[in-house]
């Protein structure tokens, strides 16, 4: 029997330190890795030691499988754990660290190589009876050359074709959203191909496809299923995952609202039976995709890994998966009939993510002014972050998970919905809002729920509360303006904001007694820019602003508006004014100069810009090339997405600002593009 004294964790951020909460709890030493991005990342500080990996580069070195294995000989580490994403689906990796006399957390490699690509799974759950979507899948890896490449997805591209539209494109080899695609149309077929083989290529090392019917409205239903060495098989319950974005989870919960109990035996023996005829060890899960009107499923996926939402499975059992993933791992027996799992409650997770849905949830970079995690009974929060830190470029966007869990879900959703208006996450665009949002649609609560959730529910534009414009002016600028025009009161200040649409508002602030008289109107053109009428005023009870950790300037204002008061917190970054209502309502606004900045040839004609900090993974133009409107010009990575930013018209290529590898600024002009003469 294999012990495990001291463990290396192949992963960064939340898991990490999830990882080595329980491993210290068994009396483990938890062993962390990290870049020099990561060098003063909170896993670093949770680990009892830490062994550095190199610098980001074109490739992470959490990808590097010699030198994860080097880093875990070196610490002297009895066994790898591998968590979730980066290499914990890669048989190779398990092979490495078995090959190098370590004990491996997870199951075989065989099976791994087995289940974890979705072609070779699919083949078995059809031996088993397990129902699968039709679809068709590359016959092997996809070449590397070109040439070969192209004749290669033009060949599936005529297969998938056949089996009728939508399509969904999967990447063989992996999951977490990289390399999926939908295409409703015959005409994006292959180009949509291509774009999923690199990002797959990006992610997995492979750029191996399956193209299955896409349906469009169904439940994204998987199960939590354990297995030791000895044969014993059981499982957790299922799980919901539906509302998802850009295919990837943002809200799980257990059990589902769409699951009845006979329902729930058939897709629970259906997946044990698929992992126990794989011969599976260790914690794995089975995805299903459940079409809500007929109740019939079909298999997704298999991870072979601890899954992102593993939490609220622990929150329901009161098992902990780690603990019981560790001890498998040390072939010890599961110690658990399927009879002796026990049901309680209801158990909901939001992941809180550097993103904005304003921008049809892009990634975000920069620095966290501050990080405060809800508390409270029935809350869980993961997380990777100290109270001031930065969210790098160059991983996943999540940066914690909120839990909550209560007697029954109406309860567990409410709990939820508080404790994310407690947290406090500020100076990086993030989804607390909008996962807000989602708890409180009516579907959401009626339990209608699909993977089409997001679509259908997408939050409308409204434009910001002017009353919150004003509040960024008057921390910007206020005691300025008062200081400058104490001898002239009636002299009005004009401050232009930038919201995350893009849309600019101007603010126009007049010294008035103790207060301010204030005016918010749509922007124009900054030339023509004019004081607006200033109608309302407000008093400043309190306003103060200080030089905040990092990168930050911190501050707060309490204003009276008639006989209503109003707090804020306030943050700056630069230009960057970010500002949270005590009601929990949020604004983030670029400041711009009223001076135009000088033009710079050929902006006005149109071109592409990045929408948030990325690296540069292809340029598929050059100066003087001409193009068509939906061109691919330039495809970016940020936080594990690829994005391929396309002419916005016909044109020609004027000039190209970036080059493979350059790590681009949000809103950095790229292509610039000029009409065709």
């Amino acid at each position: 029997m294999a012990t495990i004294g001291r463990l290396l964790i192949a992963n960064r951020g939340e898991i990490a330190c999830r990882i080595a909460r329980t491993a210290r709890d068994l009396g483990m030493v938890p062993i962390a890795v990290y870049s020099d991005v990561d060098a003063q990342a909170l896993h670093v500080s949770a680990c009892d030691e830490a062994v550095y990996l190199g610098p980001e580069g074109h490739g992470s070195p959490y990808l590097d499988i010699a030198k994860v294995v080097h880093a875990a000989v070196q610490a002297r580490a009895d066994a790898v754990h591998p968590g979730f994403g980066f290499l914990s689906e890669r048989a190779e990796f398990a092979s490495a660290v078995l090959d190098a006399g370590l004990v491996w957390v997870g199951p075989p490699p065989a099976v791994m190589q087995l289940l974890g690509r979705k072609d070779t799974a699919r083949q078995l759950a059809k031996q088993l009876g397990v129902p699968v979507i039709p679809g068709v899948e590359s016959s092997d890896r996809l070449p590397a050359m070109p040439r070969q490449r192209a004749r290669a997805l033009d060949e599936l591209a005529e297969r998938a074709a056949c089996v009728g539209f939508p399509l969904l494109i999967k990447a063989v080899a992996g999951g977490g959203g990289r390399g999926m695609r939908v295409v409703r149309q015959p005409k994006d077929l292959r180009n949509e191909l291509a774009i999923a083989a690199e990002e797959a290529t990006a992610a997995f090392g492979e750029g191996t496809l399956l193209v299955e019917r896409f349906i469009v409205h169904g439940r994204h239903i998987e199960v939590q299923v354990l297995a030791d060495a000895f044969g014993d098989v059981i499982h957790l319950g299922e799980r919901e995952c539906s509302v998802q974005r850009r295919h990837q989870k943002i809200v799980e919960e257990t059990p589902s609202p769409g699951v009845d109990p006979h329902l729930r035996g058939k897709l629970c023996n259906a997946a044990v039976r698929l992992m126990k005829g794989a011969g599976y060890v260790s914690a794995g899960t089975v995805e299903f995709l459940l079409n809500d009107d007929t109740g019939e499923f079909y298999l997704l996926e298999v991870n072979t890994r601890l899954q992102v939402e593993h939490g609220v499975t622990e929150l329901v059992t009161g098992l902990d998966l780690v603990a019981l993933q560790l001890a498998i791992a040390q072939r010890k027996s599961l110690q658990l009939e399927q009879s002796d799992v026990q049901f309680h409650g209801h158990a909901i997770e939001a992941r809180l993510c550097a993103e904005d849905p304003a921008l049809g949830f892009a990634p975000q970079s920069g620095p966290v002014c501050l990080w405060q995690p809800p508390t409270g009974a029935g809350v869980r929060v993961d997380h990777g972050l100290h109270p001031v830190d930065r969210v790098p470029v160059h991983y996943d966007a999540m940066v914690a998970k909120v839990m909550a869990h209560a007697a029954d879900r109406a309860a567990a959703i409410g709990r939820l919905d508080r404790a994310l208006g407690a947290l406090r996450l500020h100076g990086v665009a993030n989804n607390r809002a909008y996962l807000q949002q989602i708890l409180r649609a009516p579907a959401f609560a009626a339990g209608r729920t699909t993977t089409a959730f997001v679509a259908d529910h997408w939050p409308a534009s409204a434009p910001p509360e002017p009353l919150d414009l004003a509040a960024l002016a008057v921390w910007r600028h206020g005691p300025a303006l008062r200081r400058r025009f104490r001898n002239n009161p009636w002299r009005a200040d004009v401050t232009v904001l930038q919201v995350a649409n893009g849309e600019r508002w101007q603010v126009a602030l007049a010294v008035d007694g103790d207060g301010f008289r204030f005016g918010v109107e749509a922007f124009n053109d900054p030339l023509l820019v004019r004081a607006p009428a200033t109608p309302h005023r407000l008093t400043v009870e309190a306003l103060n602003a200080t030089a905040g950790p990092g990168d930050c300037a911190q501050g707060v204002l309490t204003v009276d508006v008639g006989t209503v008061r109003h707090h804020w917190v306030l943050f700056r970054e630069g230009q960057t004014l970010y500002g949270q209502h005590a009601s929990g309502r949020e604004l983030s606004a670029a400041e711009h100069s009223l001076v135009p900045e000088p033009a710079r040839g050929g902006i006005s004609a149109g071109g592409v810009a990045a929408i948030g900090a990325a690296v540069v993974t292809q340029v598929l133009v050059a100066a003087a090339d001409a193009v068509v409107a939906g061109q691919p010009l330039i495809a970016l990575e940020a936080m594990k997405m690829l994005t391929v930013l396309k002419a916005p018209r016909d044109g020609v290529v004027a000039a190209v600002y970036a080059a493979v590898g350059d790590a681009v600024a949000a809103g950095a002009l790229l292509v610039e593009l000029q009409p065709e003469v």
